[in-house]
């Protein structure tokens, strides 16, 4: 059973595939969080990503490939977070799985309006010593400029000011918006309201996966 799961920055998604991993037993496969890895050893992917560039879409695929290989060797049992942000990405991702007998079966979309995005975001602060992110909204610390892992200082990072973020926001709706089209026309997209609890969207993100598996 493999999973997309697709949103604008601060929809979610990240909370909900974790969610849905534990639930179901997925391997959470965070390509961006894996090419951040890969930033610290592979320069000219550093600068790729520093400079708002994607990386070629079968050499990304190619380095999820890698990384599943280590994590996950049967190639089955996935939710892809953060990959495919294209329609041909999205094309080899299909492919590549459908050829390993493990195709992807739902495509789940939390959708949020623009300004709650911005909102959100900007409402962000990272530790600039261990990494941990707060939210002042909807996660904040006891202290809001002190984290409370390791009494770092909590900043306000570049791409999580509003006029950064509607950049980001610009770039999503013409990258991934076909992805959900195609989805959509592949008869595998599932929409969902991003706006509610976070334990309201898992039960109906759980509804719909409950409803694969017993299809």
């Amino acid at each position: 059973m493999n999973i997309v799961i697709l949103g604008p920055q601060g929809s979610g998604k990240g909370t909900q595939a974790e969610l849905l991993a534990q639930k179901f037993g997925l391997f959470h496969m965070e390509s961006g969080q894996m090419l951040r890895e890969m930033t610290k050893t592979n320069k000219r992917i550093a600068d790729m990503i520093n400079n708002g560039v994607l990386v070629p879409d079968e050499e990304a695929l190619g380095y999820i490939e890698d990384h599943l290989l280590v994590h996950n060797k049967s190639f089955d049992n996935i939710i892809f977070d953060g990959y495919p942000r294209t329609a041909s990405q999205y094309t080899l991702l299909k492919n590549w799985a459908q050829g390993k007998g493990h195709p992807i079966i739902k495509v789940l979309v939390l959708s949020i309006p623009e300004e709650e995005t911005i909102k959100r975001l900007s409402a962000r602060r990272t530790c600039e010593k261990c990494g941990r992110v707060y939210n002042l909204i909807t996660n904040p610390p006891a202290n809001e400029d002190i984290c409370g892992e390791c009494g770092g200082k909590l900043i306000q990072r570049e791409d999580d000011k509003p006029e950064t973020i509607q950049k980001r926001l610009a770039i999503y709706h013409e990258r991934t918006m076909p992805v959900i089209e195609e989805a959509k026309k592949d008869g595998i997209l599932a929409e969902v309201d991003g706006l509610r609890p976070i334990q309201v969207i898992f039960e109906d993100l759980e509804k719909i996966m409950e409803g694969v598996q017993n299809a």
